[in-house]
């Protein structure tokens, strides 16, 4: 009889390891062995099945943490459908689509690659450590969100044959995150806060909070052509038709210094100019969606549950990235992430917050998590090398991998302005070899 109430405590426990099961407002699920290759798109879609078996079609999308490091190391947005025409992410959805892969009927339009929750700190306006210290980690989570529309503008001044990337990260639109010398507002998806001094010199202030600018909010639908104004980036070269290539590094740190330069020239950019090149938006800012719905999902290795800490910075950076949102589109648009899709019901409380009774001493004791699951120790968190088919833009010369850092990154280090270059991943998705 004993051996018995044995047998069933110890299934009882292994039952539970393989459950999913939500903690406050963060759905915890487990995959099997095989997501811990981390393919980009599979390990999501893995977790959208799992989370739709027990959750209803209410969100649009799905934001994902690991509690292990995947082979494939690398932050991502990955879309479902296409958001909108207009904005240069046409026909980008179908790599990942459709939503019925993801357990979804229909509504899901995106997914949001974070992999594991331990890279980040547990403010989550906290600097992210180098070389991202240019974005906290609420910042960084926005940016990868916000490839579902961003950042693919050009213009085209009158007259002229072909349109323009100065907005934009090297010749011919091949980054998609916006200029470093692009005064964006400054934006999440990079570009800088830039201030003309009126005497041919300008500072940049790296301390000021990345948002949404006015050019985001309008690709984003939050916003009409008449309500972004004229925008600028800055040069080397008096004709802006030599302004060919744009540096698409990383920000510089918030911690960092006003940097004043008086050796580049102003080129004014306006709406008229964009839709030149791109075309009016469809829908448009009045018909288009202003509010979201988002999950925030934690995946597990068979047998591996989260650690209590890890679910409350999680809960944490969930709880601020709701209420970042609506101040970063400046209260045009809101985003909902708790799991019943309904946050007009009550504001979050201390409730919300994972307890650190949560996940008992039974499941946690003898887990770990699963760091060692990476095959190849020799990898690196910079570059994705064991599935070269998802990258198919050559590094630049410049570029050197930095092995010692927690980013995906490649670092130019040959000066501040161009300190980290980024490419592409396939089919102009705009996601970023590091995200």
């Amino acid at each position: 009889m004993k051996r018995s109430i044995l047998l069933v405590a110890i299934l009882s426990v292994f039952t539970l390891h393989a459950q999913n099961y939500d903690v406050g407002n963060i759905a915890v699920v487990h995959g099997d062995a095989s997501i811990a290759s981390g393919l980009i798109g599979v390990l999501e879609q893995a977790a959208g099945q799992q989370f739709y078996m027990t959750h209803g079609d209410l969100f649009d999308f799905l934001i994902i943490y690991t509690t292990f490091t995947p082979q494939i190391n690398m932050q991502q947005g990955v879309p479902i459908v296409d958001a909108a025409q207009g904005i240069g992410r046409e026909n980008v959805g179908f790599l990942y689509g459709p939503a019925s892969k993801w357990g979804s009927a229909g509504r899901l339009k995106g997914g949001v690659r974070m992999i594991h929750v331990d890279k980040y700190p547990d403010d989550p306006d906290a600097n992210m450590a180098f070389p991202l210290a240019g974005l906290t980690s609420v910042e960084l989570l926005a940016h990868e969100f916000s490839h579902y529309w961003l950042s693919a503008m050009d213009f085209k001044k009158e007259g002229a044959a072909d349109p323009h990337t100065g907005l934009r990260g090297w010749e011919d639109g091949a980054n998609q995150h916006w200029n470093h010398y692009f005064s964006s507002g400054p934006s999440v998806m990079y570009g800088s806060h830039i201030v003309d001094n009126g005497d041919g010199s300008f500072t940049f202030d790296p301390a000021t909070p990345r948002k949404y600018g006015p050019l985001d909010q309008y690709v984003m639908g939050l916003r009409t052509p008449e309500e972004v104004g004229s925008l600028f980036f800055l040069c080397s070269y008096a004709d802006i038709a030599s302004c060919l290539e744009g540096s698409p590094s990383l920000p510089t740190p918030h911690t960092g210094s006003i940097d004043t330069i008086s050796n580049m020239y102003k080129h004014e950019v306006t709406m008229d100019d964009i839709l030149r090149a791109m075309g009016p938006r469809v829908p448009a800012a009045a018909d288009a969606q202003h509010d979201f719905n988002a999950a925030f999902i934690i995946i597990n290795l068979p047998g591996v549950e989260p650690f209590p800490n890890q679910l409350t910075r999680l809960e944490t950076l969930r709880v601020r990235f709701q209420e970042w949102f609506s101040w970063a589109t400046d209260g045009r648009g809101t985003l909902c992430t708790e799991l019943d899709g309904d946050c007009g019901n009550v504001e979050p409380t201390d409730d919300d917050v994972a307890p650190d009774d949560t996940v008992t001493d039974d499941i946690v004791t003898d887990t770990e998590l699963p760091d060692d699951t990476v095959i190849d120790d020799a990898l690196s968190d910079d570059v994705p090398v064991n599935d070269a088919s998802q990258i198919d833009d050559e590094l630049p010369d410049t570029a050197v991998i930095d092995n010692g850092g927690s980013s995906d990154d490649i670092v130019d280090t040959t000066g501040a302005a161009d300190e980290v270059i980024v490419g592409e991943d396939e089919a102009g998705c705009g996601c970023s070899l590091m995200f």
